[in-house]
């Protein structure tokens, strides 16, 4: 596994259960193409990917999605002031988040929602974390309605960035299922867990305890459905 070098749009991920690792193909490898992972979070511009790996790794990244700055526009898009005055913000958020001050989180988070959404579009990089963490704060709280607003919110980033299966997407579909099931929203949280399964068996396998998870919340929503 250390023999792997790095793409910031991978072929491969790797995954643990317990002290087992595994690399698990995410997309049809062509014969003799490298395997790949990525060594930094792809949901980053390509400037800071190349930065991160230069200073951790001590190469400059010459992939495909950096040379050519693949979704950087996206990833910063909006008034530039704003998500500048977001990002600035992040780090303080993420520690209220650590030392699990819902309220002030929340507070804080929706403050900076509400000032910022109409400049700031949620595939904002900036924008997509701040809801994470607001929708964080609100399942914490029991606010599952507001929860799953933002939830909702957020799927439209994860699918632009991570087309390829990829856990962090799949994650994402199975906590906004979790709230749609649990407000009665059975149809739509049938479609939540089917893609989250859908995704999870290519980067889990059917076997992970997770994706396990996920098909029994499936089958739960569709025993439901069969008696309405």
């Amino acid at each position: 596994m250390s023999l792997l070098n790095h793409d910031c749009q991978p072929n491969c991920i790797m995954m643990f259960e317990g002290k087992r690792l595994t690399l698990r193909a995410v997309r049809v490898i062509r014969s003799a193409e490298e395997l790949t992972i990525s060594y930094t979070d792809i949901l980053a511009p390509s400037k800071d990917r190349r930065s991160q790996l230069q200073e951790q790794y001590h190469f400059r990244c010459e992939c495909k999605r950096c040379s050519t700055e693949d979704k950087d526009c996206e990833m910063l898009s909006g008034e530039k002031s704003a998500w500048t005055s977001i990002k600035d913000s992040i780090h303080h958020l993420e520690q209220l988040q650590s030392e699990q001050h819902w309220d002030e989180l929340l507070k804080e988070s929706q403050a900076l929602l509400h000032r910022h959404s109409d400049v700031v579009p949620d595939r904002n990089i900036y924008m997509l974390r701040l809801l994470d963490l607001a929708m964080d704060a609100c399942i914490s709280l029991d606010d599952y309605e507001t929860a799953l607003e933002y939830g909702n919110r957020a799927l439209g980033p994860y699918k632009l960035y991570f087309s390829d299966p990829h856990p962090s997407r799949a994650v994402e579909l199975l906590r906004v299922g979790k709230l749609q099931h649990f407000l009665g929203r059975l149809e739509e949280a049938r479609g939540s867990f089917t893609q989250a399964y859908s995704i999870m068996s290519v980067t889990h396998g059917a076997a992970h305890a997770l994706t396990n998870q996920v098909q029994r919340r499936l089958s739960e929503c569709q025993a439901e459905l069969n008696t309405l």
